[in-house]
């Protein structure tokens, strides 16, 4: 196992009961309990592993216990959890002096404290690799390949118009499906993306060098010298879910979840282009991606943004030309 899985089973184990325990003996609708649990759990990746490991624990017990009272209790734990964890992406920023060289102290300030804990010692001391490089050319971008998927990191030394989609594109122009996606910015405005994807036509494994063609055509279009709409012109067809699962899209602002940015979270249809065109929708309504947690399942995507607009949250009159635009972005293709 790697060691980010083997770190992974050893919370499960160490905190199998942790949510058993709260729901036992806890109010769950004080705002403290959910803070505390939030802390322990520190990611929402942890946290859904360990929502399913207590579904299957307390059922394992017997047929009986796992009521539908009880399971309604692992299920509200688990949203209000997930609200507090979403939340702390923009507002918990790495402050102060972090510890290690000076050049490590200046790449983490100001990203978000999620940066530490989804990212070993090793991918950061990467990034911070990566970064150096970027110095040059104005973008750097690494790929590199996982135990079932690949991953595309980009940095970037100054923010760009369009930035996102049009690694976003990129991917999508090669036939790749995004499964997670991350944008982090820290103190100075280096930007800093990830991608997780899936090759269904295994392009990368059976054409090496295409590999280093992703690579270039990610950093020409994030610098400005290749159209991304050119290239999603000849991006494959999608393959469309059955009639019973398609997703119907839901787009909601929450203004309240950070002091400084707007949350979007959209649940949609996942197709190819889907997050292109999300990002495009942001990025022609004056709109900056601050911070973004994407996920899917099966069919469906389910991505929350934090965004801001002049450096500060989204006025409500642009919240419903937006929420119009990112609707339309998440229709079908055709």
């Amino acid at each position: 196992m790697t060691s980010h899985d083997r770190e992974t089973v050893l919370f499960l184990i160490q905190r199998h009961l942790e949510l058993s325990t709260v729901m036992q003996s806890r109010d769950l609708f004080d705002p403290q309990t959910v803070r505390d649990v939030a802390h322990q759990v520190e990611t929402v990746e942890r946290l859904k592993a360990l929502t399913l490991l207590t579904y299957a624990d307390i059922s394992a017990v017997n047929p009986n216990v796992m009521t539908p009272w009880r399971a309604e209790q692992l299920w509200q734990l688990y949203l209000m959890v997930y609200n507090e964890l979403t939340r702390e992406l923009e507002t918990e920023r790495i402050e102060g002096d972090p510890s290690g060289p000076p050049e490590r102290v200046a790449f983490l300030e100001g990203f978000p404290v999620r940066y530490l804990r989804t990212h070993s010692e090793n991918e950061i001391d990467a990034h911070i690799t990566l970064e150096e490089k970027s110095r040059k050319r104005g973008v750097a971008v690494a790929i590199q390949k996982l135990d079932s998927a690949y991953e595309l990191t980009l940095v970037a030394a100054t923010d760009r118009h369009g930035l996102f989609a049009g690694a976003a594109g990129t991917l999508s122009s090669f036939g790749m499906d995004i499964l997670k996606a991350e944008a982090f910015s820290n103190r100075r405005g280096l930007i800093l993306d990830t991608f997780t994807f899936a090759d269904p036509s295994r392009t990368l494994e059976l054409n090496p060098t295409e590999s280093d063609r992703l690579r270039t055509t990610a950093e020409r279009v994030i610098l400005g010298k290749t159209d991304v709409r050119q290239l999603l012109r000849n991006r494959p067809k999608p393959v469309l879910p059955t009639r019973n699962s398609r997703v119907k899209a839901k787009v909601t602002f929450d203004g309240a979840a950070s002091s400084t940015a707007t949350l979007v979270e959209i649940v949609a249809e996942d197709r190819p282009g889907l997050l292109y065109d999300l990002a495009s929708a942001f990025s022609s309504h004056g709109c900056n991606i601050e911070v973004v947690l994407i996920d899917t399942q099966a069919h469906k995507a389910i991505d929350v943004f934090y965004i801001t607009a002049a450096g500060a949250k989204v006025l409500p009159e642009k919240q419903t030309l937006l929420q119009e635009a990112l609707r339309r972005a998440c229709e079908p293709a055709v």
